[in-house]
């Protein structure tokens, strides 16, 4: 007999389980599908390199992205365009929600900090910068992933799982959908959410097209990772452990993006590309730097578009070995002569080489125009010794049309979190499923 259930969840990420921990609460049956494997089967494999791992387990399975570094901004500033699907009000009360969840099962040992800074935004204004803030709980790692156990300890006695599943077919009925999986099992449900996240848009994109859903442009934010003395930015830091600003003018935007005192550069693994990323100083120890990505957003027609343009420029960065090429400031730009403090390349294995030969478009001489527009709200030259690491991605999906509740054209059928294009953080993923999970209570 063909088993039916109340909701099926397809992806077993953040935004997924989120949904399941408020649908659950209300008895409804739920089959969780993961093309991945279950947390405890993941980090069996992963060991050690959760963080930077070039496996697929990094990306599939339960939890997905969830238990990696687990920095949760609630905001509206930034992650994510939630606030114009769902209204503002709602889209910061559901991601006070994901908060209170999250300290249902211990992100309260990590405190809640506040980056909103008056006087701050103030010289930041009158220096042609807008400062972004937020309530931000870092977890970390380590409580990250012991918060998704308690998950799935949780939901592992009030829901169905299929891991190592695909769907090769939803199908509408007259009440519900019909769903085929691969090892040609047949089940049916009264709504499905799709919850994929940003790794699974390789399913996603051709289900997609069978079913007729349309789409509109695709985000790309690429950029360098920047190192520097770690009192550079000492006068923005002040009142806050992190400081987001956003700088426009006539030609280009850009946005500091994970912004990591005293941290380390790393280096990450994603889909045959390797590109530099940061690491908080809680998770290996400090430094004497600071490091964060400036991101310049580009936007493509397709997908597909998009997807080219990053896999060519990394490449040609990584030269076919997996190398990460890095410059210093004075080296690039004579603007930045003054080089008074030692800045040493946390990340020992790039390669210092002329970056103009190989970086696409304005992105150098954007990010020089950025920094060089900074000293101004500094009060101070930004020193000739910082290294820009090339090159930093942010991949966005691209916005699949939803109506208000994040429902499709077909009946009964969500799209939620990062794969709905509408949500590019942890905090509005997450805010995501709570929204849904009420629409569907």
């Amino acid at each position: 007999m063909m088993k039916h259930y109340d909701v099926v969840i397809i992806g077993a990420g953040v935004s997924g389980i989120f949904a399941a921990m408020k649908l659950t609460e209300q008895k409804k049956r739920i089959l969780m599908i993961d093309a991945g494997k279950p947390l405890d089967q993941r980090l069996s494999l992963l060991g050690s390199h959760i963080a930077t791992s070039r496996s697929t387990e990094r990306y599939f399975g339960f939890g997905g992205l969830g238990i990696s570094e687990g920095k949760y901004n609630y905001t509206n500033d930034f992650g994510g365009t939630l606030a114009n699907k769902i209204g503002t009000k709602q889209s910061l009360h559901y991601q006070q929600q994901v908060d209170q969840l999250l300290c249902r099962y211990g992100a309260e040992q990590k405190v809640l900090y506040h980056t909103f800074d008056e006087d701050l935004a103030e010289r930041a204004r009158l220096a042609g910068f807008q400062l972004l803030s937020t309530q931000t709980r870092h977890l970390g790692t380590h409580l990250s992933l012991e918060i998704f156990q308690g998950f799935a300890a949780y939901l592992n006695n009030r829901l169905s799982y299929r891991f190592n599943a695909k769907v090769d077919h939803i199908a509408e009925l007259p009440s519900g959908l019909e769903l085929s999986l691969s090892d040609q099992t047949t089940i049916t449900a009264d709504k499905v959410i799709i919850a994929v996240g940003q790794s699974g848009m390789d399913w996603l994109a051709p289900m997609a097209q069978k079913l007729g859903l349309t789409y509109e442009q695709t985000r790309l934010d690429l950029g360098f990772r920047i190192e520097m003395h770690g009192t550079q930015l000492a006068t923005l830091l002040q009142k806050t452990v992190e400081t987001k600003l956003y700088y426009q003018t006539d030609n280009y935007c850009a946005t500091t993006y994970c912004m990591n005192p005293y941290g380390r550069v790393i280096t990450k693994y994603q889909e045959g590309l390797v590109m530099p990323d940061g690491q908080n100083s809680q998770e290996i120890g400090p430094s004497q730097n600071l490091n964060f990505s400036l991101f310049i957003p580009k936007w493509f027609t397709y997908q597909t578009e998009a997807d080219a343009y990053l896999k060519n420029t990394i490449k040609r960065i990584n030269q076919h070995h997996g190398s990460i090429i890095a410059q210093r400031l004075a080296d690039i730009d004579p603007r930045f002569s003054q080089r008074t403090h030692e800045v040493v390349a946390t990340l020992s294995q790039a390669i210092f080489s002329e970056l103009s030969a190989i970086i696409p478009d304005n992105y150098l001489a954007d990010t020089c125009d950025f920094l060089y527009a900074l000293e101004k709200l500094l009060g101070k030259p930004i020193d000739g010794n910082t290294i820009l690491y090339a090159m930093d991605s942010k991949s966005y999906a691209p916005v699949l049309k939803t109506n208000q509740q994040f429902l499709t054209d077909i009946a009964n059928l969500y799209i939620i979190g990062d794969c709905s294009g509408i949500t590019s953080s942890l905090s509005q993923a997450a805010a995501s499923g709570l929204f849904v999970a009420d629409q569907i209570c």
